[in-house]
């Protein structure tokens, strides 16, 4: 699983990854093919000023600043220059940039939605600023006009060729498409033009999704959000739009200018990634089950459903350690069912296993929830009770005798117990303890069983 790099976090990671990233972008198919049209190659001093320029951009994301507090930008500007690289390539060569960025955040597995918009909106920004200057630094010799009328047409080319574009009027009509929206929705722009954007619409975008947009828009804002369309040949892809609505000179509204980049890939990331780790819940889930049931399935006695001797044991020395150290009371009973072989002999294993079972349940149900209650082996079990005293645990002892006393069982009808108890007495080892009441109990049933004898 990953961690998504949050925004106060990401100007570092660049700045750590920026050899990586600047050295990806210098061999980057749309960077070889200007290097290669121009016949530059890139020595260490060249590559330095790349390096620089990145130190840069990464300070103008991480302190808010602009591009032209950035004296570095000078001499990167000065050798496309100098290289006679193009307006048109330049804008390539800062907006593959760009994606490199975007990509290397992908490929480790640290993209959110959230840093790829911020991203994507500083980048923008500083690649308008050093547009600019390049054009100042190209064209210095021209008018203002001209340099205008020449920086709105290179933007518009660099819209076209990054942007999904259409328009519409206020009714919805597309009254304009540009070749990328024609590349991405596999429609022709006769197709388009002249009907409403629900030609692409898919069926599994929500009604709501579109009711909030125009309210949105009707309402003289602008609207951004996820959306998912339809390809002319029934394929999705899942753009992230913001939507103008452009007004007359009186505030009314003429027509809606749509921008719109393709994030197909990233929103089916999010969704594998969501997959992913709605499959890794389950499997946790699944394994701590699992283990669950495995650890109950080692602690219980399958025959009688209480508590088995392994568990018992281990709950036992955590108890003589806490009595230990609190100095508070802790008893024990130990409980043989009387004349159980005979039960066995004449009734059978199975008649014996439910007379088990039925003295195991009185016990049960007649004992503190604190009370750790376990089959000890064959027909004799053991209670062990925190903070009861002697006099506490004989009293137990003997209503559990006198409820198998009186009960009837079934087939056998009358059975007794004997049992022995005893107290802690805060030094003595866990197995002197138990041996001292296991005395007690064998004084009980050498004294004509069906009673309870106390431990000296």
């Amino acid at each position: 699983m990953h961690n998504d790099i949050q925004l106060k976090d990401y100007s570092y990671f660049l700045r750590v990854n920026r050899n990586d990233i600047i050295d990806r972008w210098l061999i980057c198919d749309d960077i070889n093919n200007i290097f290669l049209k121009h016949s530059i190659k890139i020595d260490i001093d060249d590559k330095k000023i790349f390096y620089d320029l990145f130190d840069c951009i990464i300070s103008v994301m991480q302190w808010n600043l602009t591009i032209a507090e950035c004296p570095v930008k000078i001499k990167f500007l000065k050798f496309l220059n100098d290289n006679l690289i193009s307006t048109i390539e330049f804008f390539t060569f800062i907006n593959s940039l760009k994606n490199i960025v975007l990509q290397f955040f992908y490929e480790k597995e640290t993209f959110s939605f959230g840093l790829l918009k911020h991203i994507e909106s500083i980048m923008m920004i500083i690649l308008n600023e050093l547009y600019e200057n390049y054009e100042h630094m190209k064209e210095n010799t021209h008018n203002f006009t001209d340099d205008h009328s020449n920086l709105l047409n290179e933007y518009k080319k660099a819209v076209d060729l990054s942007t999904i574009v259409s328009k519409s009027n206020p009714k919805g009509v597309i009254t304009y498409v540009n070749d990328k929206f024609c590349q991405m929705s596999g429609y022709s722009k006769n197709e388009l033009i002249g009907k409403p954007h629900s030609i692409v619409r898919h069926p599994s975008m929500p009604s709501s999704t579109f009711k909030e947009l125009w309210d949105t828009i009707k309402s003289k804002k602008p609207w951004t959000g996820i959306i998912t369309n339809m390809k002319a040949n029934g394929q999705k892809y899942v753009v992230d739009s913001t939507i103008i609505p452009i007004l007359d000179i009186d505030g009314d509204i003429v027509e809606y200018i749509a921008l719109r980049y393709d994030v197909t890939d990233f929103e089916q990331t999010k969704e594998q990634l969501s997959n992913l780790n709605r499959s890794m819940k389950n499997k946790v889930d699944e394994l701590y089950n699992m283990t669950s049931t495995l650890e109950e399935q080692a602690s219980v006695d399958k025959l009688t459903g209480v508590f088995n001797r392994r568990k018992f044991e281990d709950i036992f020395e955590h108890e003589i350690d806490k009595a230990q150290m609190s100095k508070n009371f802790l008893s024990m009973i130990v409980v043989d069912i009387d004349h159980f072989k005979s039960v066995n002999d004449n009734y059978g294993h199975n008649v014996g296993d439910d007379v088990l079972k039925e003295v195991a349940s009185l016990v049960s149900n007649n004992i503190k929830r604190l009370d750790i209650f376990a089959r000890w082996g064959g027909e004799e079990f053991v209670i062990l009770l925190p903070n009861n005293n002697t006099t506490e645990a004989s009293k137990l002892a003997d209503k559990l005798r006198l409820l198998v006393e009186e009960d009837n069982f079934s087939i056998v009808g009358k059975l007794t117990i004997s049992l022995g108890v005893g107290t802690y007495d805060g030094e003595e080892s866990k197995t002197a303890f138990f041996e001292r009441i296991d005395k007690a109990l064998y004084k009980a049933k050498t004294s004509g069983r069906n009673r309870v004898m106390v431990a000296q």
